[in-house]
């Protein structure tokens, strides 16, 4: 079954490393499964990784990422702060806020060929250590009250924070591969949003806990060294704990197996095996994340505003965005896996959006209801993109790669969306309103409720409705080889180059937005 996840995840080539092959995991043979010595062709067919193996790697996956998120969460709320003891502007605190956002237009690809070629265990203390070296030099920034340093701590921060968010998606899309993979990407997001959370909610109280408020610095660095040792515990289980057949598979290992050179720089031939359809959704979608989090950046100026809101209450009131998703994003990945209309939700989540923007910038109504409806909408923007991903590319050995350009396209689009938004001259009516943004946040979601409707053909015709259909019927029809060799799922030439060329073309605007605006 080539088309199958189970047969192409355990080896990029499915005919070309068989003594990779998995066991199947039964209560009769789970202990059996586990001796590294028996030959995997002893047993019929693969049924799934055993619940605790699962659950293990389901609770390290989550934990890889907290250290980044925590510490790049704390800034929001000590703009004053850094502003006051660096004694910096507007500008450069903006610098500070986006250093690892520029970097992350280029570096998730690298990362991601990273994680496939070299595996997502090494990959991951390599992007640990960025972080927490990152961390520190910013920290140390505090002592010195330099902002060179805090900017220079923040980019080396970056360079790991988007790469292990890939890595994290890789190892969920690896052990969840059978069943509820849709589910704990809903989970994760889920999880995403209570670090948010706390770090928001924490960073002021962290800085006056002492008379140096560059405790608010210290202590993320701390949490990210937590995270480094957490993650050497992950490499230990998955590389020398657990049996070799449960290992994902690398770019290095298939090498090796074949008989072909191993590299140490990146082939950009492996681009070419990219499959069409990923590159058409993500053109499709290069400014839509940039939208939802512009939103969520002026969503709270805009009610302080248009509402006479004071700046605490509306800031309140924005945070709503942040609460419902912990509990509907795990529900609606559930709903993913147990009865599928993956992209429905795109057309029905850009409706949403469009009853927000335009109630928030078009109406005077209560701005309380308003958030709980974006939080609802926020709560189903990005998993059926996420959770849709696996089934179109179903190569673990390109995974990575693949989560990689999907986030340079999110980061570009979310560079330029911020930048253009925030440009009071070129969108922002005379008297300083917000009518022409909204406006322009109203017309990209009506766009994208057609692109629901086009990704639903699309993917009836050319994927044989996998984003579609439920997780059972699609594990059905790969035992029968009928979702054998989709074309949509096969790379063609002219995908590549325009997909490539819209990347290209993305992030150089963004670095040339950036330089001019923010430097």
């Amino acid at each position: 079954m080539s088309s199958s996840i189970p047969a192409l995840s355990r080896d990029g080539d499915a005919q070309s490393n068989k003594s990779q092959d998995f066991v199947p995991i039964s209560s009769d043979e789970e202990k059996v499964s586990i001796d590294e010595t028996r030959p995997p062709s002893e047993v019929e067919s693969v049924q799934d990784f055993p619940l605790k193996w699962k659950i293990t790697a389901l609770c390290l996956g989550l934990l890889l990422s907290v250290g980044s998120s925590f510490s790049e969460n704390t800034l929001g709320p000590l703009k004053s702060t850094f502003k006051s003891e660096l004694k910096i502007t507007n500008a450069q605190y903006g610098a500070i806020s986006s250093a690892t956002s520029l970097v992350n237009t280029i570096l998730p690809i690298l990362g991601g060929f990273i994680l496939d070629y070299y595996g997502v265990a090494w990959g991951t203390m390599l992007c640990s250590t960025c972080i927490f070296v990152g961390a520190v030099i910013s920290a140390s920034g505090s002592n010195a009250e330099s902002f060179t340093l805090v900017v220079v701590g923040r980019i080396v921060l970056g360079l790991g924070s988007t790469v292990i968010e890939s890595a994290g998606s890789k190892i969920l899309a690896h052990w969840f591969q059978y069943r509820g993979l849709a589910f704990v990407y809903g989970v994760d997001i889920a999880w995403g949003k209570v670090v948010v959370l706390i770090a928001k909610a924490t960073a002021v109280p962290m800085r006056d806990s002492t008379s140096f408020w560059g405790w608010a610095l210290w202590i993320p660095a701390i949490v990210c060294f937590a995270n480094l040792i957490q993650n050497a515990v992950f490499v230990w289980w998955t590389v020398y704990h657990l049996p070799k057949w449960t290992h994902m598979p690398t770019g290095r290992s298939n090498a090796a197996a074949n008989g072909s050179p191993r590299r140490l720089l990146p082939d950009l031939k492996i681009l070419k095996f990219i499959p069409s359809m990923f590159w058409c959704i993500a053109c499709s979608q290069i400014l839509q994340a940039g939208i939802v989090g512009g939103f969520s950046g002026l969503n709270a100026d805009i009610i302080s505003s248009t509402r006479g809101s004071t700046d605490q209450i509306a800031g309140y009131t924005s945070a709503l965005q942040q609460v419902i998703p912990i509990f509907f994003a795990p529900g609606l990945g559930m709903f993913f896996d147990k009865v599928g209309f993956r992209m429905l939700f795109v057309s029905f989540t850009s409706m949403l959006w469009i009853i927000v923007y335009s109630l928030i910038g078009f109406t005077r109504v209560n701005a309380l209801g308003v958030m709980i409806l974006s939080s609802v909408a926020q709560s189903f923007n990005a998993i059926p993109f996420t959770c849709s991903i696996p089934l179109i590319v179903p190569d673990q050995t390109k995974l990575g790669l693949t989560f990689g350009i999907w986030k340079a396209f999110n980061n570009a689009g979310s560079v330029i969306v911020d930048i253009a938004a925030g440009d009071s001259r070129t969108l922002s009516t005379p008297n300083g309103g917000y009518e022409k943004v909204i406006s322009f946040f109203v017309a990209m979601k009506a766009l994208e409720f057609c692109w629901g409707a086009f990704y639903g053909i699309i993917d009836r015709r050319y994927l044989g409705g996998i984003l579609t259909m439920s997780e059972h019927k699609r594990h059905l029809l790969e035992k029968t080889d009928t979702l054998n060799d989709l074309s949509g799922r096969r790379p063609r030439n002219v995908f590549t180059i325009v997909g490539m060329s819209v990347l290209c073309s993305a992030g150089i605007t963004a670095w040339v937005l950036y330089i001019k605006y923010s430097i």
